[in-house]
C-alpha cells in the first residue's frame, strides 16, 4: 500500500491488489497436489518388466507405449528421458536401476514428493505465499538438473 499526493492538501490513496485472487491460488495448490499425488501413486502400482519397461499390473501385464514422443518419432531423447523408469524403480526400492533409467530421478522424484505436505501446508491455513525467491530457485535447480544430466548423456558421459 502507498499513497501518493498531487499536492500537500490532497492525498491520494492507492491500494495494490495482489494479482492472484485467493480462489486462484487455492485452486493451483490443489491442482499441484493432484499431480503429485497421482504420480506417486502410478510410481507405485506401475512395474518394470525385465526389458526396462514400464507395465501396468493387468494379468500378464500390459505394456505401455512409449511416453516420450521427441524418442518416439525423432530418435532423440529428450532431457526427461527415462524419468518414468527411474520413479517406478524407486518405488520399487531399486535405487540403482532408478539411477541408471536417469541420473536426477531421485532428485525429481524428490521435488515431487515434498509438493504433497507443502500443498497440503497451504491449504491448511490462510494464504502464506512462498517467496518468489525461493520457487525461482528450486524450479531453476531442478530446470538445470535436467539439462545438465541431458548435455552429460548427450556426449557420452
Amino acid at each position: 500500500m502507498s499513497v501518493a499526493t498531487e499536492n500537500a492538501e490532497d492525498p491520494v490513496l492507492i491500494v495494490v491488489e495482489d494479482p492472484v485472487s485467493d480462489d486462484s491460488y487455492r485452486r493451483r495448490h490443489w491442482e499441484m497436489l493432484a499431480v503429485g499425488v497421482v504420480v506417486l501413486t502410478l510410481a507405485c502400482c506401475l512395474r518394470l518388466n525385465g526389458n526396462g519397461n514400464v507395465e501396468a499390473p493387468l494379468g500378464e501385464g500390459f505394456k505401455l507405449p512409449p511416453l516420450c514422443m521427441s524418442r518416439a518419432w525423432f530418435g532423440v531423447e529428450c532431457p526427461g528421458c527415462g524419468l518414468t523408469r527411474s520413479f517406478v524403480a524407486l518405488a520399487e526400492g531399486n535405487v540403482a536401476r532408478s539411477l541408471s533409467f536417469h541420473r536426477v530421478g531421485w532428485l525429481m522424484a524428490l521435488a515431487v514428493a515434498v509438493q504433497v505436505p507443502y500443498r497440503l501446508y497451504e491449504l491448511s491455513g490462510p494464504r502464506r505465499p512462498t517467496p518468489d525467491l525461493w520457487k525461482t530457485l528450486f524450479g531453476s535447480t531442478l530446470i538445470f538438473a535436467l539439462l545438465a544430466n541431458w548435455c552429460l548423456k548427450t556426449f557420452g558421459y
